[in-house]
């Protein structure tokens, strides 16, 4: 019987000039760390709602099909206009709530010890199509005392990958790692 041990394989881009490819390699680092190594606990409700909305237009999509498919299209040309009509509704609900409520949101957490919430934590961040500094805004809340701290940071993401366009998870952990802990010391200072 042999053993194996579960090894990540390295986050590569294919064009490290590429600020979308960056960006998207290091938002995924950045939700793997805080909630694999620092077991914060992450939250979806973003994700759970836009997959929501996409479901119900799949739904009615397909229910005009199945309408126009048991009837004619002639039938089924009020019911298909409605279901484009909602369809557009609904696309409108889904980009209105990712404007105004999920922002520039990446991650949202919680922290727990011996099963009890400690503290939240959300990291919302915003790159420049043709800048590799990533400004990333921390904010950390402790449960127990009520008070939030943030933290604004600009690191150039460029430092985090090989000319190869390899992830060096080494050096971003250890950044990410240290904002976390700059933010703790500022809660306790207050």
């Amino acid at each position: 019987m042999s053993q194996t041990t579960a090894t990540t394989e390295p986050v590569e881009v294919t064009n490290v000039y590429d600020a979308t490819q960056l960006k998207n390699a290091v938002d995924d680092e950045l939700a793997r760390f805080y909630s694999k190594d620092l077991n914060f606990v992450q939250s979806h409700i973003h994700t759970d709602i836009k997959l929501l909305l996409g479901y119900v237009s799949c739904f009615i999509a397909g229910g005009a099909f199945l309408y126009e498919y048991k009837t004619s299209f002639n039938e089924a040309l009020q019911t298909t206009t409605m279901c484009v009509i909602a369809y557009w509704i609904i696309q409108m609900v889904a980009f209105t709530y990712s404007y105004v409520y999920e922002k520039d949101e990446i991650f949202a957490g919680t922290q727990k010890v011996d099963g009890k919430v400690t503290g939240s934590l959300k990291i919302s961040g915003k790159l420049d199509k043709f800048s590799s500094v990533y400004e990333l805004k921390f904010t950390y809340k402790d449960k127990s005392s009520g008070k939030s701290v943030t933290n604004h940071v600009q690191p150039n993401v460029a430092k985090w990958f090989t000319t190869k366009g390899t992830l060096v998870s080494e050096i971003i952990d250890k950044d990410l790692s240290m904002y976390l802990t700059t933010l703790q010391n500022k809660l306790h200072q207050q």
